[in-house]
């Protein structure tokens, strides 16, 4: 009997760490997808500036068909609606989440509608790939961003 109890206690700690882990990941992957839930919310009300702070100072975006640009106050300007627009609907789902330590690779769809003042709601999806880092103020924010639109329809 005594050497089960030794081998009990010697697995307790070795098992510790993958809790730990397993905790740490978890609360990670809740604290990112609440960001990205809060960057569609921010999208919806045309909030520019809480777009902008889900960026990093250090951040790049790049958009489909243009160059890239730098820089929160800069990204946050990508999301400005022109006159007589808005937003609907915007959902990222998330497909494949990896985190390592104080960043995160985040892979999956993205789905929006949109309606131009007198005309119908047109939607549209597409993917995306977000790298988030843990901010100084342990926030997870977006420091590289990249989505593309629907493939095109073929002929």
């Amino acid at each position: 009997m005594r050497s089960l109890w030794l081998v009990a206690v010697l697995t307790v700690p070795a098992a510790a760490p993958a809790l730990q882990g397993q905790a740490t990941y978890r609360s990670d992957s809740i604290a990112i997808a609440a960001a990205g839930r809060a960057f569609s919310a921010a999208y919806l009300r045309n909030d520019t500036l809480a777009l902008a702070n889900a960026y990093v100072d250090s951040a790049i975006a790049f958009p489909p068909g243009r160059r890239q640009v730098e820089g929160p106050a800069a990204i946050g300007h990508l999301f400005v609606w022109p006159e007589g627009y808005r937003q609907l609907v915007h959902v990222l789902t998330v497909e494949h989440l990896q985190i390592q330590g104080d960043l995160a690779v985040d892979v999956g769809t993205w789905n929006s509608t949109g309606q131009r003042a007198g005309k119908e709601p047109i939607s549209a999806s597409g993917r995306y790939l977000v790298t988030w880092v843990r901010a100084a103020d342990g926030q997870w924010k977006i420091l590289y961003d990249i989505w593309q639109p629907p493939p095109a329809a073929p002929n």
